[in-house]
């Protein structure tokens, strides 16, 4: 596999600071033996040695197949250039320059015939790879440079869509789900998050003067193109099922539903009550049922005899619990029917393809949050009600949720039509997100990095 590499011209600190350890013996060294590792998918025949009783690899062997370039360094050292890092090795000695600062490793460099040998852990921290075994003892490296992602979502089953939060604004891009390989789409300042289209080819943004962009995800150049000259406030932007509309909220309180076709940027008005606060938007694969959240704001109150100046001002919350709502456009003169009345904390999740039900998870003080679907007669129905709900999505005739359940996090599978619940699985580290989409894989979110889940296991493809 082909890796793009960037080499950094950079002065190295002229020596280690840290001790050196002493070569081991011949004695201590066995000859050198063949042994199969996987590098970026690909097997490669590394020479491997035992040195008191530790495996050490190649360093050029592994390096050569990762894409690392090298140079021999006069002081008895070698320097590596990878993703745009340089790495300094010395013969004998238990630390690294990375960039000039000094690691720790876990074993010495030893020089063997005049081959330089590593612990497979030093090369994978000095380098900063990934690395795994399986079941057999067979090793697999994954040296491909990965983009940090602060937000992730499905293209299509091939491609990711991963945000980059700067202290400019957010860099958006383009990650092989397979590889972990990544290409820059789009640098903004003060663009909406993009909005991928169900088949892939397209995403949406409102830019700074709330303008509707959009952009060509199949073309080999992406470039952003406006599709209206509407330039009200766009606080939430959903594809239609066929790709060939957008709908969203419109205004500052995003008091009303509005329609825009792409293919000639012409808007209508789905929906405008007056009623102000509505979120969480969801539209049926008929583009006629929605759902969509309504909060009021609290009720503040002064008391009339004290001066304006003191700032002495109460807020009444009661009554200003998030409540699901629906809408069905296809009625001729239908009102939104209010699907809710209690008074927990409802986090919107999604509504079904059919339009017959939406589904949030209720947040209740000292109670375990539980995934609820509420029907369009206003039925309420826990789907999973026994453990503690993190985070659901709804993918096509499924749900994806995240709990947690005995210290652990479990993913499970809810089918829509039965509420059948199916154990996915659990899953170690801090998983804080499932991310999913109709025909793509699952994806987790485990300690900021995301996970592809195949059927060999769970692949890193960002950091």
């Amino acid at each position: 596999m082909s890796m793009k590499k960037t080499l950094m011209i950079s002065a190295l600190a002229a020596a280690l600071s840290t001790s050196a350890v002493s070569a081991v013996s011949a004695a201590s060294v066995t000859n050198a033996t063949t042994v199969n590792i996987t590098i970026n998918d690909t097997a490669f025949h590394v020479r491997s040695i035992q040195a008191n009783n530790t495996v050490l690899y190649a360093l050029r062997d592994l390096g050569t197949a990762a894409g690392v370039q090298f140079m021999v360094n006069v002081k008895s050292g070698v320097t590596a250039y990878f993703n745009n890092h340089a790495i300094e090795l010395h013969a004998g000695s238990n630390a690294a320059l990375v960039d000039g600062e000094a690691i720790s490793l876990e074993q010495a460099v030893q020089s063997v015939n005049g081959s330089y040998y590593v612990a497979l852990e030093d090369f994978v921290s000095a380098f900063g790879v990934d690395s795994s075994t399986d079941a057999s003892g067979l090793i697999a490296i994954d040296a491909v440079a990965k983009v940090h992602a602060d937000d992730i979502r499905w293209i299509d089953a091939d491609r990711l869509l991963a945000s980059q939060l700067t202290e400019e604004g957010r860099i958006d891009y383009i990650v092989n789900a397979h590889t972990g390989a990544y290409t820059q789409l789009l640098v903004s300042t003060a663009a909406s998050d993009l909005t991928v289209a169900p088949n892939g080819k397209l995403a949406v943004y409102t830019d700074g003067d709330g303008i509707v962009n959009v952009i060509d995800l199949t073309s080999k150049v992406p470039a952003a193109k406006a599709v209206s000259t509407d330039n009200s406030i766009k606080p939430e932007l959903v594809w239609s099922a066929d790709s060939s509309a957008i709908y969203f909220l419109q205004g500052d309180k995003g008091s009303v539903i509005a329609k825009l076709n792409v293919a000639d940027g012409v808007i209508t008005k789905v929906l405008d009550d007056k009623v102000d606060y509505k979120s969480g938007l969801a539209v049926s694969a008929d583009g006629k049922k929605f759902f969509y959240t309504v909060i009021k704001p609290g009720a503040v109150t002064a008391d009339a005899n004290k001066p304006v100046d003191d700032d002495d001002v109460a807020i009444d919350n009661t009554g200003t619990e998030p409540q699901l709502y629906s809408f069905d456009f296809s009625v001729k003169d239908s009102k939104p029917v209010k699907l809710t009345t209690t008074t927990d904390d409802k986090v919107f999740v999604g509504g079904a393809a059919d339009g017959s039900k939406a589904f949030y998870v209720s947040v209740e003080d000292n109670k375990p949050s539980s995934l609820v679907a509420v029907a369009l007669d206003k039925t309420v129905t826990k789907l999973i009600g026994d453990k503690d709900v993190l985070q659901a999505i709804v993918v096509g005739d499924k749900i994806y949720a995240l709990a947690d359940s005995a210290d652990v996090t479990s993913a499970y599978e809810v089918n829509i039509a039965t509420g059948a619940v199916t154990t996915l699985g659990k899953l170690e580290g801090n998983v804080s997100e499932v991310v999913a989409a109709p025909g793509t894989p699952i994806a987790f979110v485990i300690d900021d990095a995301v996970y592809v889940k195949s059927d060999s296991g769970l692949k890193k493809v960002t950091n």
